[in-house]
C-alpha cells in the first residue's frame, strides 16, 4: 500500500473539510473585510468630521458680529463636542464674554472645556484663564484653588505669577511679594512684567 494519497482521495478530503469548515472560513473573512471597510469609513469619517469643524471655527473666528460669532461657537461646541476645535471654540467664547465684562459667562465657557475637553493642555490654559476670571469676580479662594491642581511642565512661572495676582487683589502684599520672586526663580530668565508688579507692591510686608 502505498504512502501518498491519489489526487482523488485528497481532492474529496478537501471537499470534506471546506463541507466542516467552509461557512466559517467565508464569515471570518466577511467579517475582516468587513472591518476592514468599517475602519477606513471611521477614519474618513473623522477626517471629515474634522475639516468640517476646522471651517466652522475659521469663520466663527473671522465673524465681526460677536453675537453672530458666540452663537457660531455655541454650534461648534454643540455639532462638534468630540474634536479639539469645540475646546478652542470655548476658548474663543470666553474670551469674548471677558472683553465684553460678562464674567460668569466667560466662566460658563471656560468650565466646559475643563469638564469636555480631551486635550490637558486645552483644560490647563483654561483653568488658568478662569482663576483670572474669578478675580475679577473677587472669587479669590477659588481662582488660588485653581492654581493648586495639577499642571504640566512649563506652567510653574506662569501659575507663580498667578498665585502673586490674588495675593495682590486681596492686599496681601507679603504673600504676593513670595510668589513673585518664585514666578522669577521658576521661569530661569528676566520677566520685566514681573519685576514690574513686584516693584509696584512697593516695601510692604
Amino acid at each position: 500500500m502505498t504512502d501518498f494519497k491519489t489526487d482523488e482521495e485528497k481532492a474529496e478530503e478537501i471537499k470534506q473539510w471546506w463541507k466542516d469548515n467552509g461557512t466559517s472560513v467565508i464569515a471570518g473573512v466577511g467579517l475582516a473585510i468587513a472591518g476592514l471597510f468599517g475602519w477606513e469609513y471611521w477614519q474618513n469619517n473623522k477626517i471629515q468630521t474634522a475639516e468640517a469643524a476646522s471651517k466652522a471655527y475659521l469663520a466663527a473666528s473671522r465673524e465681526a458680529d460677536q453675537s453672530v460669532a458666540q452663537q457660531q461657537f455655541a454650534n461648534l461646541q454643540k455639532d462638534y463636542s468630540s474634536t479639539p476645535y469645540a475646546s478652542m471654540a470655548a476658548l474663543s467664547s470666553a474670551k469674548l464674554y471677558a472683553e465684553e465684562g460678562k464674567n460668569q459667562e466667560a466662566a460658563t465657557a471656560l468650565q466646559w472645556v475643563i469638564d469636555n475637553s480631551n486635550e490637558a493642555e486645552y483644560q490647563e490654559v483654561a483653568r488658568l484663564r478662569l482663576a483670572r476670571v474669578y478675580i475679577d469676580m473677587k472669587k479669590y479662594d477659588d481662582a488660588l484653588a485653581l492654581t493648586q491642581q495639577e499642571y504640566g511642565d512649563g506652567f510653574g512661572s506662569l501659575l507663580e505669577e498667578l498665585r502673586g495676582d490674588i495675593y495682590t487683589a486681596q492686599n496681601k502684599v507679603g504673600d504676593a511679594r513670595k510668589a513673585y520672586e518664585r514666578a522669577l526663580l521658576t521661569d530661569g530668565a528676566p520677566n520685566e512684567l514681573i519685576r514690574m508688579k513686584l516693584d509696584n507692591l512697593g516695601k510692604g510686608a
